[in-house]
């Protein structure tokens, strides 16, 4: 009678906890139980851990009790502890959804903590364990948000969007005001290639919760909507007014929308900024080109070059300045006086190479230049097309179309390389095999004058033999 009148005297005192159905019918188990319970909430955490221990003693067949330690232990951070318990809950009882719970959030964490340089494969299996975790979960019609926002990335991962829009959606039904929710469906819809969705789920939260604005930005972006990308840069950069990437992702938007003016206003501001930080003198003296000041523009670019004599990517933004503005031996010189630096850099030998074939100038020694960057770096794309358009400018058709087309094997979308593959199919007579060469280069990545490939399609449709 003591022990039954200490059970119900517990019972009231923590019935805001979730019942034990079944597992009532052991009462030193329950009693023990609701101990457990009544000790974490205030916050004696072994005492907690050695009533559930007895509970588990008291009744060796119960499921239950060994779901509550498991979740306890993951309460605890203690993962190990919490799988261990999880698994012996399951060998009672494999629909224990408590259980699946826990195993599926653990695992889930596991995937969150995984590195780029873990294996694909490992991800995957990793993934696929805690959705079928989960998924048994959600047969509980009360299964939460923090189930439904965990699958939706873990289908992310292994590439279900679908299933990511649907189980996000759920949790935003529930909490229209997650920023995370939001935030994991936008990349879901954006997985799926519907910009519109992504943008539309960000859009509506960003003038109360700015901290999306930068990922709503990139979406507008890919979307072509560069002006309303812009827009979405300043809302960023106003809560974090040092960011470099922000800024340099503004001026880049504004360069794409061709407000040269503006765009090299502000990287003339984040260049006072950060001196240290040489994508902005590239980016505002590219600006200043673009915009028709080819004398500003070098005048800003040449001091930082010569400051900065080992930095490739200024070396190489200031000889693409002097070859646009037709001093190709400029160009040229600084490029040779950057591979005396760094004779074994395979950027520069891959893009003097190319600038030397596109010029028609030194093809022998263009094909020298970019077989040595490919030496350094086998297998390059970039590097493939360059020697197969040193080989195509020399004559050689037989080794240019080798190379072109393993360049055009790895980046399929890429519209240069598209665009070389049909002159060279245009030099040999293949009209047919031209025409849908160039027009894969127009519906490709870009970076190609589109009026000049129309006027080649619309040349070689007229050699076609009817």
């Amino acid at each position: 009678m003591a022990l039954r009148r200490r059970l119900v005297l517990l019972a009231v005192v923590i019935a805001s906890f979730a019942p034990w159905s079944a597992e009532a019918q052991n009462p030193a188990a329950y009693f023990e139980f609701l101990m457990a319970r009544r000790l974490e909430a205030v916050g004696d955490h072994p005492g907690a851990l050695a009533a559930l221990e007895r509970a588990a003693v008291a009744d060796p067949s119960s499921a239950e009790v060994r779901a509550e330690i498991a979740s306890f232990q993951l309460r605890r951070n203690r993962r190990t502890e919490a799988e261990e318990a999880a698994l012996a809950a399951l060998k009672l009882d494999q629909d224990n959804l408590e259980a699946h719970r826990v195993l599926g959030l653990l695992y889930a964490a596991s995937v969150d903590a995984m590195t780029p340089r873990t294996a694909a494969a490992q991800v995957e299996a990793t993934a696929r364990r805690a959705i079928e975790h989960l998924e048994r979960v959600t047969r509980d019609p009360a299964a939460g948000i923090e189930i439904y926002f965990s699958l939706g990335r873990l289908y992310l991962r292994t590439g279900d969007a679908d299933k990511s829009i649907d189980a996000l959606n759920k949790v935003l039904s529930q909490n229209p005001g997650s920023v995370q929710g939001r935030l994991a469906l936008s990349q879901a819809y954006a997985a799926d290639d519907d910009l519109k969705n992504a943008i539309e789920t960000l859009d509506v939260i960003v003038d109360d919760e700015p901290r999306v604005a930068s990922t709503l930005a990139q979406y507008q972006e890919q979307a072509g909507l560069l002006k309303e990308a812009v827009d979405s840069y300043t809302k960023a950069l106003a809560v974090e007014p040092t960011n470099r990437t922000l800024k340099f992702r503004r001026i880049a938007a504004l360069f794409s929308a061709r407000d040269f003016t503006r765009a090299a206003a502000l990287a003339a501001e984040a260049q006072t900024q950060h001196g240290d930080d040489l994508r902005f003198p590239r980016l505002r003296a590219r600006a200043l080109f673009e915009g028709g000041d080819t004398a500003r523009a070098l005048a800003v670019l040449e001091p930082t070059a010569k400051s900065f004599p080992r930095d490739a990517a200024t070396q190489i933004a200031l000889a693409d300045l002097y070859k646009d503005a037709g001093r190709e031996a400029d160009a040229e010189r600084t490029l040779r006086g950057l591979l005396d630096v760094e004779p074994g850099n395979a950027q520069v030998l891959n893009h003097l190479g190319y600038m030397l074939a596109t010029g028609g100038r030194q093809l022998d020694d263009a094909v020298r230049l970019v077989e040595r960057a490919l030496e350094i770096d086998p297998g390059n794309a970039a590097y493939l097309d360059s020697l197969g358009w040193a080989h195509f400018k020399r004559g050689d058709l037989d080794a240019a179309e080798k190379f072109l087309l393993q360049a055009i094997a790895q980046m399929p979308r890429n519209s240069e390389v598209q665009d070389h593959v049909g002159d060279l199919y245009a030099r040999r007579g293949r009209w047919a095999d031209a025409i849908a060469a160039w027009t894969r280069a127009l519906d490709g990545d870009g970076g190609v004058d589109r009026a000049t490939l129309e006027k080649k399609i619309a040349d070689a449709k007229t050699r076609v033999p009817r």
